[in-house]
């Protein structure tokens, strides 16, 4: 069997059928067509990584790729299709990655990794031996390039290029005193010292819990960026540590530390891969595509439904926005919105399983739960497989619980089992302005969110109280679905951030992965065919809303008291705008200061 997905839109059997056939007969013909081209076929194909990278592709409108100055990202997902359809051509000695520019995580760099391993074996299923070799071409090389070209057979950098790979470093910067100078305050609640999302805004300095955390993960990344350059430059993990130590090098001192293969202008790479009497031939992807070899494979007979939930976790609709907002970035994972992709999943009887992609490191508790209770739903009639991508925490980890099976990368954030809640207080900014603020009202805890002081004593217990209800929601989310034991969850929980290697150490994960390893536990689960290769459907919003829908786990699954009868909790949000839904957000799944690596 050949692993890989087919990626696809969706199909019923019908049109599989026909799909098939046609697939089969224009992929003869395109066999005959490449008789009469071969001499067209390049040795070398070359694909471009020169802007950001991600996981999957995105659902942009078509458009999008044609409007100047608004390219569209490049995917790991559609790398996998092009390195398979390269792969299974008898004739292309290799791939040549010209890396320029590109905008890479670690975790991401991780599932390239992952992808030039598999490959490796994508060849050898092919070919009946793994010749292929794949060259990394790099302008400028960080940690997340390092962890990339490990599993290459040949690195190059130009004479000016650098090996930048020197460490890891957080600094946060605390605004307490700040805040104060202009009269604001930020009263927390929490449900640990752990949970530090708000510590920048209340402290004035790190936290021991804040440090401590940030040593377990620093460490925990730091280990696995040494490790694969050690495996992939065939050096001890003490020889990685003391290059580290003395870097940033220059391209002629990583050749002579044997961190890269060779040094050479772009147009010096047919030379070095070929020889100066025959030098190797060079043609795009976009070129070459249409000349490799077909191959015929059987897919199977029902799809894995891929959804992705990526950005922060709001109510109302998904939102995207042009420019990154503080907090939200580019993107929010409206609950409304991810309700109807999961009702849609749930309505389509072609999916043998469904993979959910998270990146998110959170966002609302309502929101949380409310697209949880969808995901449980789905996962009692389909199996459900969670894919992590570069931070799945609070919130992005509430979301992934219903996972019959949970894959995330070495490197993946996840974790922060944990809730907060604060708000400004700004009782002497407006004496220092002069201002003068005049109260009527009705009921002791009417003015309980107002910023104009600090929560007194029965209010900050009635506060309390709900963040720490919230907790055992969400350890109870937890356990439901994973080997734990609530009363020993709080050891691993209480606001903690693990990587995704430490997570699995403790049970909050069950395999460390790429995406397609996802694809294949839900094959599993899902009893798809053997042999076959897997269609994958990317799920989408359906055109018209659908309802809620019943299943026999409806009244047992939830015998809790749901969060949204916790006062106040959604006031507001009715009319759908992100301003308001902010406004009225009180408690928050939300993993903060969290290290980024590129």
């Amino acid at each position: 069997m050949i692993g890989g997905s087919i990626i696809r839109k969706g199909a019923g059997a019908a049109g599989r059928v026909v799909g098939g056939t046609v697939r089969h007969v224009g992929g003869s013909a395109a066999n005959l067509g490449r008789r009469a081209l071969k001499r067209q076929i390049p040795d070398h194909v070359v694909i471009k990584l020169n802007r950001e990278i991600i996981e999957r592709e995105p659902a942009a409108p078509w458009w999008q790729s044609y409007v100047p100055g608004l390219p569209s990202p490049i995917s790991i997902e559609a790398l996998g299709e092009s390195m398979r359809r390269i792969a299974g051509d008898p004739d292309v000695q290799g791939v040549v990655f010209l890396v320029q520019s590109a905008s890479l995580s670690l975790a991401r760099a991780q599932s390239l990794a992952d992808l030039f391993t598999r490959f490796r074996v994508w060849d050898e299923a092919y070919n009946g031996q793994a010749n292929k070799e794949i060259t990394v071409y790099f302008e400028q090389m960080g940690a997340s390039g390092a962890v990339m070209a490990s599993a290459a057979h040949r690195v190059v950098m130009p004479p000016l290029g650098d090996w930048n790979v020197h460490g890891l470093r957080v600094a946060p910067t605390f605004i307490k005193d700040t805040l104060a100078k202009i009269g604001v305050e930020v009263d927390v609640i929490k449900i640990a010292p752990w949970k530090t999302a708000a510590d920048t805004l209340s402290r004035s300095e790190m936290s021991p819990e804040m440090r401590a955390q940030y040593e377990w993960l620093l460490d925990s990344i730091f280990d696995e960026i040494v490790a694969a350059i050690s495996a992939g430059r065939n050096l001890n993990a003490d020889q990685v540590r003391a290059l580290i130590d003395r870097a940033p090098f220059t391209a002629e001192q990583a050749l002579e530390a044997g961190l890269i293969d060779a040094i050479a202008y772009e147009d010096e790479l047919p030379v070095l891969l070929g020889s100066e009497e025959e030098p190797a031939t060079f043609k795009r992807y976009g070129q070459t595509r249409l000349l490799l070899y077909h191959h015929a494979e059987r897919p199977t007979a029902k799809a894995v439904g891929v959804i992705s939930l990526e950005g922060a976790i709001m109510t109302g609709k998904s939102r995207s926005f042009p420019i990154p907002l503080p907090l939200f970035g580019e993107q929010t994972i409206g609950s409304v919105t991810a309700q109807q992709q999961i009702r849609a999943a749930r309505k389509n009887d072609n999916l043998g399983a469904v993979v959910l992609h998270v990146d998110s490191g959170g966002g609302s508790a309502l929101a949380s739960d409310l697209i949880w209770r969808e995901l449980k739903q789905l996962d009692a009639e389909k199996p459900l497989v969670v894919y992590m991508g570069d931070v799945a925490a609070s919130g992005g980890y509430y979301i992934s619980a219903p996972g019959r099976k949970i894959v995330a990368q070495p490197t993946t954030l996840t974790g922060s089992i944990g809730v907060i809640m604060a708000k400004p207080v700004n009782a002497n900014m407006i004496k220092k302005i002069g201002a003068r603020k005049e109260v009527v009202q009705r009921g002791e805890h009417a003015d309980i969110y107002d910023s104009d002081q600090h929560w007194r004593d029965d209010q900050r217990a009635t506060m309390e109280e709900a963040v720490h209800y919230i907790y055992r929601i969400f350890k109870e989310r937890v356990v439901d679905n994973r080997d734990l034991e609530f009363d020993e969850l709080d050891a691993i929980a209480n606001g903690r951030v693990w990587t995704g290697v430490q997570a699995l150490e403790h049970g909050l994960i069950d395999a460390t992965g790429d995406f397609q390893t996802a694809v294949e536990l839900a094959r599993e689960l899902g009893e798809l065919e053997e042999g076959a290769r897997v269609r994958t459907v990317a799920i989408t919003s359906p055109r018209k809303s659908l309802l809620a829908m019943p299943t026999e786990i409806a009244q047992a699954a939830l015998g809790l008291t749901r969060l949204y009868q916790v006062e106040d909790l959604i006031a507001g949000l009715a009319g759908g705008d992100l301003a308001q839904a902010l406004l009225s957000e009180r408690y928050w799944l939300v993993a903060d200061e969290l290290p980024r690596v590129e």
